[in-house]
């Protein structure tokens, strides 16, 4: 049994998300439509599912199989799967490697512009937020979230899933008016990263107070704050192991 790292990119506009489901075109259908195509058979995993409209610069996938992946049959692929989804490398792994459950850390990037930038072209992967912006200010709420807290506030919290996630970093910059949101964790629950990213916006538009984020971050109320980033800005950027 042959194992195989792959670090996969894609632009999520058109689908309903990583993980497959029915009826509807996400990117796990279209990359198991292609490898079945050129191996006979093989297990996958993935370094973490992304929802509708959410992009991917590195997402990691996991093959197991008795077939010989190499260079050639990459390119095959490539090509199968199109503009929207493409494999920029691939590694030979220990048979013990796990895409989701070896990750150590996973890094998302979030880009928004703000009512001085009107920029259509970047309609598809940065969200334009009808209000003026302050980095600093930004970066005021943005450090709130460093550490380990229950995120149940923050998030669609799945039952029986343990709330409480670490995050190492939590910082915005500024890119030729574009703002770009980076956060790092351990993992993440559901929506996080967008719930994060909209209670940030939020409060530049003076609907929530930073003693409010705090309080939720130390004694959630289990209500969740109602203030979601929509997906098409989301971009799953880094997994480490």
């Amino acid at each position: 049994m042959n194992s195989y790292k792959l670090d996969l990119a894609y632009d999520g506009t058109n689908y309903h998300g990583f993980q497959k489901q029915k009826d509807k075109p996400t990117i796990q259908e279209k990359l198991e439509e292609a490898l079945d195509i050129l191996l006979d058979s093989y297990e996958l995993n993935y370094s973490g599912r992304t929802d509708a409209g959410v992009h991917a610069k590195s997402q990691i996938i996991n093959i197991k199989t008795d077939s010989v992946l190499d260079l050639k049959k990459i390119n095959s692929i490539n090509k199968i799967l199109g503009d929207s989804i493409s494999i920029n490398s691939m590694k030979i792994v220990s048979k013990n490697f796990h895409a989701r459950f070896g990750a150590i850390e996973r890094t998302y990037k979030y880009l928004v512009r703000d009512c001085s930038a009107n920029y259509p072209h970047l309609n598809n992967n940065t969200y334009h937020h009808r209000s003026l912006l302050n980095l600093e200010d930004l970066n005021k709420v943005a450090k709130l979230f460093i550490g380990e807290y229950n995120f149940s506030s923050f998030s669609r919290v799945e039952k029986f899933k343990n709330p409480e996630r670490n995050i190492f970093s939590s910082k915005w910059i500024k890119k030729n008016k574009v703002y770009e949101y980076s956060i790092t964790a351990n993992s993440f629950l559901r929506n996080m990263v967008r719930n994060i990213v909209g209670v940030q916006l939020a409060y530049i538009d003076q609907k929530i107070t930073l003693e409010t984020i705090s309080n939720e971050l130390r004694k959630p109320t289990g209500q969740r704050l109602n203030f979601i980033a929509p997906p098409h800005g989301l971009i799953l950027w880094k997994v480490k192991y």
